[in-house]
């Protein structure tokens, strides 16, 4: 694991944010994917903020997700919804930009039409970057630990969540694994255990995707913070 430690999520979203500038300072369409969770949402609520709110150049990024629920796009449990609400309705960014999974859609029918959407706009299928979260039973994105088939070559799946049975749809593993920089941001103590194991043992002794799923060619990173990596043989803090 090439690991980044943080004093807190706070700093560790402000290198975030800060990289945002960086890649919109590119005289190109930069596609980038978002991930759900707790600390996205404070990444989210800092990119709407100055100096990041005016600094980035938003013309020149383009926003998917890992994942997205079944959901219409006002319900609370939606990705799309979170963002929107706390980070596009704040900035300046053309709605072409924005390349969301439309959750209020019949499954099968948007699977397709967002296969389409990916071929279509992102050059050989490649993202910049890919933020990725990480569940405390080591999924991500929502490819699940047993169910999730690292062998399957198409651009996205439908998953079913193992508890409550929500479909969502998902960008496979394939996909994920093509990026040129993948980022875990990983925060909590309640994430220390299972960091811990896959810090320790082989991916390929665990069932875990976020310990499987990693660049091919680019960068797969993980940036965490105290409580997370506390269980880590790790000194060095940003």
């Amino acid at each position: 694991m090439n690991c980044l430690i943080f004093n807190d999520a706070e700093s560790a979203v402000q290198k975030i944010a800060k990289e945002f500038v960086e890649y919109s300072l590119q005289n190109r369409p930069v596609h980038i994917s978002l991930s759900g969770g707790s600390t996205p949402k404070l990444l989210f609520k800092t990119l709407a903020t100055s100096p990041f709110k005016t600094e980035v150049h938003w013309e020149n990024l383009h926003f998917w997700w890992g994942d997205e629920r079944m959901v219409e796009p006002e319900n609370p449990e939606s990705n799309y919804g979170e963002v929107k609400k706390l980070l596009f309705d704040h900035i300046k960014i053309p709605s072409q930009n924005i390349h969301r999974i439309r959750g209020e859609q019949p499954v099968e029918l948007e699977l397709q039409r967002f296969e389409r959407e990916i071929r279509k706009v992102v050059p050989n299928q490649v993202f910049d970057w890919i933020i990725l979260g990480m569940g405390t039973d080591g999924h991500t994105a929502s490819l699940f630990p047993y169910q999730t088939n690292f062998n399957d070559n198409n651009l996205a799946v439908i998953a079913a969540h193992p508890d409550s049975g929500q479909l969502r749809i998902s960008k496979t593993a394939h996909l994920i694994e093509q990026s040129k920089r993948i980022t875990y941001l990983v925060t909590g103590a309640g994430k220390a255990e299972i960091l811990k194991e896959i810090y320790t043992e082989s991916a390929e002794n665990l069932p875990y995707p976020a310990a499987k799923i990693q660049s091919k060619e680019g960068i797969t990173e993980w940036f965490l913070d105290k409580d997370a990596a506390n269980l880590l043989e790790i000194n060095s803090t940003f």
